[in-house]
Order: C-alpha cells, then structure tokens, then sequence
C-alpha cells in the first residue's frame, strides 16, 4: 500500500523553517533586540591591521555597535576612514575617543570607546555626512613609536661614540693621563717648596694685615694734624683781623688829623689835647703787635708744635742754645 505525501506541503514547511531559521540568526546577529544605530566616522593615523567590516565595537568593555566601513581617505590617504554604527542610546560626548584594540591572540582586532564625561554632545564636523569620533594610537602603535625614535637615538649615540674612540682621540687621552701623572710626580717632588710658599704667601698677608693697621693710625693722626693745622690758621686769621681794625683806626686818625689842621691854630690846640694821646695810644698798640707778631714767628720757628697745639714751652734738646 502506497503513502499519500502532499510535497507541496511538505515544501511550504521546508521555506517557512528556513526562513524561520534566518530570521533568529539575524536576532542573534543584531544582538537580540531590534536597536536603532547611528552613523560615526573615525580616523585612524596608524595600522588596523586585524580590524574588518563587522568587527565590534565597545563602549567600556560593552557591545556598542560595529564597523561598517573600512577604506583609506582620499582626501589623506595617511588616514584610515572607518565608518562605524553604534546604538542610538550610547551617549558619545565631545571628549568621547576611540583606540584599537587587539583581541586576544587570534590577531583581530576591535574598536574601544572611552571618555564620554563632559555634557556636550558630539558635535557633526562641518565637512563630514556624521560625528568624527577623535582616534588615540593603540599601545602596540606607541611602544612601536618609542621603539623607532629608541632605535634612532641609539644609532646617534653609537655614532657618537664610534667617534670618540678613534685612535687620534685614544692617543690624545693617553698622553693627558701621561701628563697629569707628570704633573702628580712634579707636585709630590716639590711638595716641601710648596710648603715653604704657602708659609711665605701666609707672612705677607699677616704683614699686608699690620701695614693696612699702621696706614690707618697714620691716617688718623694726619687728620688731627690737619685739625690743629686749621685751629692754628684761625688764630692767624683774627689776629690779621685785628691787625685791620688797627689800620682803620690809623687811617682815621689821619683823616681827622688832616681835618684838624684845616681848622687852624684852634683846632691844632685841640688836636693837640686829644689826638695826640689817641695818637700815643695807638702807637703803643702797633707796638705791642708788632711785638706779638714777633714772638708768634719766633716761636713758630723754635718750637711748631707749641705754636699750633699750645701748652708750655719744651725744654732745649742736647746742643741747642736757649732762646
């Protein structure tokens, strides 16, 4: 007995489980829910190799979104231009970058966003269909970045020193060694006449040291010198300023002589009884100045320190007469 099977029925179900099937893997796929995305760019300044179409891309460690788009910029083709599709719901800040990130060991890689702690929003850039998400070089591009400028500075220093190893720099540093051990010889063979100098270098400054002393007492008694020196020029000065008064007085009395003997015999009566003791008065006094004036010189030439400081007369030295 023969089994009646109906194909096309058996066919309908076939397509309805096979579309039943595509539709749970595009689920799974999509991450299980129905997400709506948003267009990022990116631009890398260095390799990504391991990052391809589909790859993901992580928000802190969490599925955010994936790549879209991997292909070289035309405008610089120094940049790598990633288009990427992350959640609506992600809050990307202006301060929000994006590194690559190997994975594991199987030599892929993936997108990993970080930062996101200011409030803005980031912006759309003026020339771009979407927001450009700022790109931080990956560790491994950094280490290898340290590495080459490492290797460079290396090769610089080697070149340095291949340079002061040469043999004329080689001979030149052994003969300072040779010199300097010269010079050390030298110095211990006459360490005793470096003695001897250090002494002599110590009296002359004890004896500079006494010198300085003396020429400051020296210079201390030349100012009172200079002060007994003015005292003794003001008493010269008033005694010329009496020697004035009395040449005015002589010059007036001769003008009231000359008056007086115009006047006639009466008035040379007169002059007589009063002028002529003035007269006698006045001579006495030129006299005793002239006098004055003589011991003054006399004792200025016996004796200099008695006529600028005063005091007593001093006693005649050995084989000096007396005055």
């Amino acid at each position: 007995m023969e089994s009646k099977v109906n194909y096309s029925i058996v066919g309908l179900f076939v397509v309805l489980l096979l579309g039943a099937s595509l539709l749970t893997a595009w689920w799974l796929y999509s991450g299980g829910s129905s997400r709506q995305y948003s267009p990022y760019l990116v631009y890398a300044t260095d390799s990504v190799s391991g990052l391809n179409s589909d790859s993901r891309v992580y928000y802190h460690g969490v599925d955010v979104g994936y790549v879209d788009e991997i292909r070289i910029d035309r405008n610089n083709p120094d940049n790598i231009r990633i288009r990427l599709l992350i959640d609506q719901t992600v809050p990307i800040r202006a301060d929000t970058s994006a590194q690559l990130q190997p994975q594991g060991v199987t030599g892929l890689s993936v997108l990993n966003l970080k930062g996101g702690s200011a409030d803005q929003d980031l912006p759309a850039a003026p020339d771009a269909c979407c927001p450009v998400i700022p790109y931080e070089p990956s560790l491994f591009s950094k280490l290898e970045g340290g590495l080459n400028d490492t290797m460079v500075r290396l090769v610089a220093v080697s070149e340095r020193i291949d340079r002061l190893l040469r043999k004329e720099n080689l001979e030149a540093i052994e003969r300072t060694v040779t010199n300097l051990d010269q010079i050390t010889g030298t110095l211990a063979e006459e360490r005793e006449t470096l003695r001897a100098l250090m002494q002599n270098a110590s009296r002359t400054a004890e004896n500079t040291a006494e010198l300085t002393e003396s020429g400051e007492r020296l210079l201390a008694r030349a100012e009172g010198t200079m002060d007994s020196l003015d005292q003794a020029i003001g008493r010269v000065s008033g005694t010329m300023d009496t020697f004035e008064q009395t040449a005015d007085r002589v010059a007036t009395a001769a003008e009231a002589t000359v008056g007086f003997s115009q006047a006639g015999e009466r008035a040379a009566d007169e002059i007589s009884r009063q002028t002529l003791p003035d007269m006698s008065l006045l001579i006495r006094d030129l006299r005793d100045l002239s006098r004055r004036l003589s011991e003054f010189t006399t004792t200025l030439d016996d004796d200099p320190s008695r006529a600028l400081f005063g005091g007593d007369r001093r006693a005649p030295g050995p084989g000096e007469a007396n005055p």
